[in-house]
C-alpha cells in the first residue's frame, strides 16, 4: 500500500474535547492511521511519508519499541556492540548523535511552543532568535539528519512496522524490544506528565483507560507489540525483552553480539554490564538527554528501570481492568511475557 492510500481517521467529537482538555499545550490534531488505526498526531499525515518511505541501507540498524519500553538502554547497549565496545567515542559523542531518534520533529513540530513558553516569546519568535547551536540541536532530531548519517547508521523508532515498510522489506537489521504493558503504563504515563511536550494533566486512572481504548501515542499497544513478534523467526529480526535486559543482562548482551557477528571476552561483557547498571546509567550525560531544551530532569526521563513497578501504583480495580484486557488480547497468540 502507497502513502497516501492510508485510511486517515480524524479523532472529533466529545473525544476530541476530552483530549484537549488532557493535553491543553497540544496544538495538533489527532488521527487514526491505517487499516489498525495507530493513533498519532496529524502532522503524520502531512510529513509521514519521509519515513514511510524511507531510504533503508542494508547495513542500517533499527531500534522499534513501543515507547518507554526500554528503548534507550537498548540503544547504548546495540551501539557499544555493533562499534567493538568503543566506550570513548560513546563517552565523547551524545546518543542522540550516534542512534537519532527519526520521527522526533515529524511528529512534534510543536517543539517551538515548548520553548515559547519557557521563554514567554512566541512560536515564530523563538524560531528566528534560537542560536545556531539550539538549532544544529533540533537538526539531530529530523528524517533529513537520519538520512545524511555516514554508514553504518543507527535508528531509532517508535513508528509500528505496519508504518515501516521498507524497513521489514530490507536486509537490514532489526531490533524490537517490548515490555509488560502494566510497567508500560506506568513509565508512559509519568513521561507524559512530566514532558512539556505532553503535560498530560490527567489522572493515572484517566491515563490506564485511554492506554487500554488505544487513544494513547503510537497505541495500539497490542498491534504494535504482536506484528513484531509475528516476525521474529526474520533473521534479520532480534526480538527482545524488556524484562530480560533487567533479570539477565549478560545473556541479553550475548544474543545482541551474535546477532552482530562479534565475538567479546567475559571481561569486555562485564564491563558492558556496568556500563548499563540503571544506577550509572542514570548518571550518564551522554545518553539521560530528554529533548532538546527540555524541562525533565535526568530522574524523570530514566527513571527506575524496575520490572514489576506497576505493583507500586496501580489499584485492584486498575489491576482486574488490565488483567482482564491482557488475557483478552493473547488468547490469539503465544506471546509471553518473562515475567
Amino acid at each position: 500500500m502507497s502513502f497516501k492510500n492510508l485510511k486517515v481517521e480524524r479523532i472529533e467529537d466529545q473525544l476530541a474535547i476530552t483530549l484537549s482538555k488532557l493535553y491543553p499545550t497540544d496544538k495538533f490534531d489527532l488521527v487514526k492511521i491505517g487499516e489498525k488505526k495507530w493513533f498519532l498526531s496529524d502532522k503524520y499525515v502531512e510529513n509521514g511519508d519521509k519515513i514511510y518511505s524511507f531510504e533503508i541501507r542494508p547495513d542500517d540498524t533499527w531500534i522499534i519499541t513501543y515507547p518507554r519500553s526500554g528503548t534507550t538502554l537498548t540503544q547504548e547497549l546495540v551501539w557499544l556492540v555493533a562499534n567493538d565496545m568503543n566506550f570513548d567515542e560513546a563517552q565523547r559523542r551524545t546518543l542522540i548523535d550516534r542512534f537519532p531518534y527519526i520521527e522526533f520533529t515529524l511528529l512534534y513540530k510543536h517543539i517551538l511552543f515548548c520553548f515559547s513558553i519557557e521563554t514567554m516569546m512566541d512560536s515564530h519568535t523563538i524560531s528566528t532568535i534560537i542560536s545556531n547551536n539550539e538549532k544544529k540541536n533540533l537538526y539531530k532530531y529530523t528524517v533529513e539528519f537520519v538520512q545524511n548519517q555516514l554508514s553504518p547508521r543507527f535508528i531509532k523508532s517508535h513508528m509500528p512496522l505496519d508504518l515501516l515498510p521498507t524497513v521489514i522489506n530490507s536486509d537490514c537489521k532489526i531490533i524490537y524490544v517490548a515490555r509488560n504493558p502494566k510497567d508500560v503504563v506506568i513509565s508512559w504515563y509519568n513521561f507524559q506528565k512530566d514532558c512539556k511536550i505532553f503535560q498530560y494533566q490527567g489522572t493515572f486512572e484517566q491515563f490506564c483507560n485511554n492506554f487500554i481504548n488505544d487513544h494513547v501515542n503510537y497505541s495500539p499497544y497490542w498491534e504494535h507489540v504482536k506484528e513484531a513478534w509475528a516476525m521474529r523467526h526474520k533473521a534479520n529480526l532480534l526480538f527482545l525483552f524488556y524484562e530480560d535486559l533487567i533479570k539477565d543482562l549478560p545473556g541479553t548482551i550475548k544474543r545482541v553480539t551474535v546477532f552482530f557477528n562479534k565475538s567479546y571476552s567475559d571481561e569486555q561483557i562485564a564491563k558492558l554490564v556496568e556500563h548499563l547498571k540503571i544506577e550509572n546509567f542514570r548518571k550518564n550525560s551522554m545518553v539521560n538527554q530528554p529533548s532538546p531544551r527540555s524541562t525533565m530532569e535526568p530522574k524523570e526521563f530514566i527513571r527506575k528501570g524496575k520490572v514489576n513497578n506497576w505493583k507500586e501504583l496501580f489499584t485492584p480495580e486498575i489491576e482486574e481492568k488490565f488483567n482482564k484486557w491482557i488475557a483478552d488480547n493473547l488468547k490469539d497468540t503465544d506471546l509471553i511475557f518473562p515475567n
